[in-house]
């Protein structure tokens, strides 16, 4: 696998998210595991200071990567935000997904998702 490949990263997360799937049988909530990757920066917070206030994105490891998340990142992480409503790691999904995907793109069950969360 490379990881400056976006390919192979699309790949590893589709792999992540259907193995969290399977496993959640055994170990309790583990689909929780990408949401946590995906939330939480790779910078120390005196870096993101500054920078966060522009870019919510600054320190995402999938947004350094300029990579998609395919559908199922995406589901993934909107039925745990389901679950677990925070208001920023909304706003960064949603920003990630306006940023990494053509809008004729977006399948209408992740929009959806989107607008049931938001209402909540």
């Amino acid at each position: 696998m490379n990881c400056d490949n976006p390919k192979d990263i699309q790949l590893l997360i589709i792999s992540m998210v259907n193995s969290s799937y399977e496993l959640n049988n055994l170990i309790p909530n583990i689909e929780l595991l990408f949401y946590k990757i995906f939330c939480s920066p790779i910078t120390t917070k005196e870096q993101r200071k500054d920078k966060e206030s522009e870019n919510i994105l600054f320190g995402n490891i999938f947004a350094d990567k300029d990579v998609s998340l395919t559908f199922f990142g995406y589901k993934s992480l909107l039925e745990t935000l389901m679950l677990y409503p925070k208001k920023k790691h909304f706003k960064k999904v949603v920003n990630y997904l306006m940023k990494y995907e053509h809008r004729d793109q977006i399948d209408p069950k992740i929009l959806k998702m989107i607008i049931k969360i938001g209402v909540i």
